[in-house]
């Protein structure tokens, strides 16, 4: 038992860990503009309608490889059945990213295909898991 929850903790730890430095890479890459407050979800509207399609694609990669790793990873360490931690990861993921579209404006088309693509991450991951780690 306590392994399992340490294994769900670990996944959703290392999917946290995976959007951050994709985020901060993102960042990197694409940098907000000089005063711009990324606390003030209005001033950042008219941003990130501009934002460049690749800024979009490695804010949304981040997300979609994050659930698969993390889901992967505490199946792996986990002994419950293996569609339990895509389900725990996936679903915490796909929470957090509702939350953020929500709270931060973002493209319809954006915002759809990530909820989809985590989706679709976390059912692979389920997918997976059985063939690779035997349960």
């Amino acid at each position: 038992m306590l392994r399992d929850i340490f294994a769900g903790v670990l996944g959703v730890a290392i999917a946290v860990l995976i959007v951050f430095l994709s985020d901060e890479l993102s960042h990197m890459m694409y940098p907000l503009p000089e005063g711009l407050d990324p606390t003030d979800y209005e001033a950042l509207r008219p941003y990130i309608a501009s934002m460049p399609l690749g800024a979009f694609l490695m804010v949304m990669g981040g997300w979609v490889v994050a659930t698969l790793v993390g889901a992967v990873v505490a199946g792996r360490i986990g002994t419950a059945k293996a569609w339990v931690y895509p389900t725990l990861v996936g679903g915490l993921m796909f929470a957090a990213t509702t939350a953020t579209l929500i709270a931060i404006p973002h493209p319809l088309w954006f915002s759809a295909v990530s909820l989809l693509a985590i989706l679709a991450s976390a059912w692979l991951a389920w997918k997976v898991s059985p063939l690779q780690f035997g349960k």
